[in-house]
């Protein structure tokens, strides 16, 4: 039974600032965070230093493990991964084109290049976490660590006005707060 006077809140985090990709030895997987991400893993964990937090998620990929470690040793919280918060798949293959593939995704929801996920399949599968989630937690604060197209396309099911420039728009790191009430949720206007 859901607390009447809490919520579930569950802060999307895109992981911070991250090698290149291309560099050998290193793929979606395995890619760390650069020095500068290191440093803004850790402001992001003394940013939200007073804010409770009951359990930590993170996409298989490196970066975002490492983005929220911080806030995770500093609540002895262990960080459990989720395939289903690793970034969308656009194209198995380089794309040199790709931000034009990326923009029609979000113009046609059913684009994909060949091989690729569609935005629709991306967001159901992000959505379905979020949802798991809501079944896990009846109130309290959960992170995410994911990344921009990712998160973005999960806010986009809740606002759909948040599109492609707003996926180009997202800093690394950023963090979006979503809220559950009842079975409906909804982005705090405050994250």
């Amino acid at each position: 039974m859901r607390d009447a006077n809490r919520s579930l809140s569950v802060l999307l985090i895109r992981h911070a600032e991250s090698v290149a990709p291309g560099i050998s030895g290193l793929d979606e997987y395995t890619r760390p965070l650069t020095a500068k991400g290191m440093r803004d893993a850790q402001q992001l964990c003394d940013a939200l230093a007073s804010a409770r937090i009951d359990a930590a998620y993170s996409s298989p990929y490196l970066r975002a493990h490492q983005t929220i470690e911080p806030i995770a040793q500093a609540r002895g919280l262990s960080i459990e991964t989720v395939d289903d918060l690793r970034e969308r798949l656009l194209s198995p293959l380089d794309l040199p084109e790709w931000r034009a593939h990326l923009k029609r995704s979000w113009e046609d929801f059913d684009y994909a290049p060949p091989g690729g996920e569609t935005s629709r399949e991306a967001q159901a599968r992000v959505v379905r976490v979020l949802d798991t989630l809501a079944t896990r937690y009846t109130a309290g604060t959960v992170i995410l660590a994911s990344h921009g197209n990712l998160i973005a396309l999960a806010l986009n099911a809740f606002k759909p006005s948040v599109g492609y420039a707003f996926w180009e728009s997202i800093p690394m790191p950023a963090v979006f707060k979503l809220i559950r009430e009842g079975d409906d949720w909804t982005i705090s206007p405050e994250g």
